[in-house]
């Protein structure tokens, strides 16, 4: 059993990076057996090049979580 995990960043620069997508699959070898897909609000501007690459604007993340509210789920998986 293993994990899949893909985050986004908003590209900001050393210190200043968070995340504002994540997608993790829990596999089995086999199937995906459980997976948790979120937008999370990095409180914090996400650079016009990662909106363009990733279509993922400031507007979409003001409601979204914030990583705190996330991160038992995350561990968890």
């Amino acid at each position: 059993m293993y994990s899949i995990i893909d985050i986004e960043s908003n590209g900001a620069g050393f210190r200043k990076e968070s995340i504002i997508e994540i997608a993790i699959y829990k596999y089995d070898g086999h199937e995906i057996v459980d997976q948790f897909i979120s937008l999370i609000n990095p409180e914090n501007e996400i650079t016009h090049f990662v909106q363009k690459l990733t279509k993922i604007s400031p507007k979409m993340v003001k409601t979204a979580p914030k990583f705190q509210e996330i991160a038992k789920r995350v561990v968890e998986m």
